[in-house]
């Protein structure tokens, strides 16, 4: 089973920080991790940080992390960086 945590409307700087405590929990659990990003319509460079940050430590602990309901400015960035060949994604809306 996995931990399944909404992502806010602005993954930007200011809320990374505010998540990073929570994102540090998640990781310290011993489940999988679904990252959904239904309400998500923007992400910087801070966003990208926290969702590699998940995938590098998840996937050491030999933990999955998937992505969900990811569309707009996050899903184009997350393929022009070529993230969604790495990390799983379900439910995308087309770019």
């Amino acid at each position: 089973m996995a931990l399944t945590l909404e992502m806010p409307q602005d993954m930007d700087a200011a809320e990374m920080d505010r998540m990073r405590d929570t994102l540090d929990e998640i990781v310290a659990k011993k489940e999988d991790v679904v990252l959904d990003l239904r309400q998500t319509t923007f992400i910087d460079s801070s966003g990208i940080g926290a969702i590699v940050f998940l995938y590098k430590r998840l996937s050491m602990a030999k933990r999955e992390l998937k992505l969900e309901n990811v569309s707009g400015q996050p899903l184009r960035l997350l393929k022009h960086l070529k993230l969604n060949r790495i990390i799983a994604s379900e439910g995308d809306a087309a770019a």
